[in-house]
């Protein structure tokens, strides 16, 4: 977060409500000024998985703020126990999609630790914006990772 000159806030959950953002805590929390919502499913360390309905509900909450992203991390997305199950944000409705950059990667899932693979879905102007970024930043997949 100290990358952004932007304010931002981390918002606290605790064991009561499962270590998950409730669409009520989400409203209290954006501001006419917010642009990014960060959200882990499955999380880590906490293990949280948002169900569809959870999911659903804080889409409403997002679809209702004209400037709101969401960052979604998946990459836990194969690393949870029944009878969790992933549902992706960015598939919940083509609205959600259309705000939502979904990152993963195979570190977690392949047992590639190290391998530092991953990878952005997101809608063409957001993959596109984010490849500029990258391309300036890295310089490409290691030889044992091609």
């Amino acid at each position: 977060m100290t990358s952004s000159p932007a304010p931002h806030v981390v918002v606290e959950t605790t064991a009561a409500d499962g270590y998950k953002l409730t669409p009520d805590t989400l409203r209290s929390v954006l501001t006419p000024s917010s642009r990014v919502l960060i959200l882990c499913t499955p999380s880590n360390p906490t293990g949280a998985v948002y169900s569809e309905d959870e999911l659903r509900a804080l889409a409403d909450v997002v679809l209702s703020h004209d400037r709101l992203l969401v960052l979604s991390d998946e990459i836990y997305e194969h690393v949870m126990y029944a009878p969790a199950t992933h549902v992706s944000f960015g598939a919940l409705s083509e609205e959600a999609y259309e705000r939502t950059m979904t990152v993963n990667g195979f570190s977690k899932s392949f047992a590639m630790t190290g391998w530092r693979m991953g990878y952005i879905a997101a809608p063409q102007h957001f993959a596109t914006a984010c490849a500029r970024i990258q391309s300036q930043t890295t310089s490409g997949a290691s030889s044992i990772a091609q």
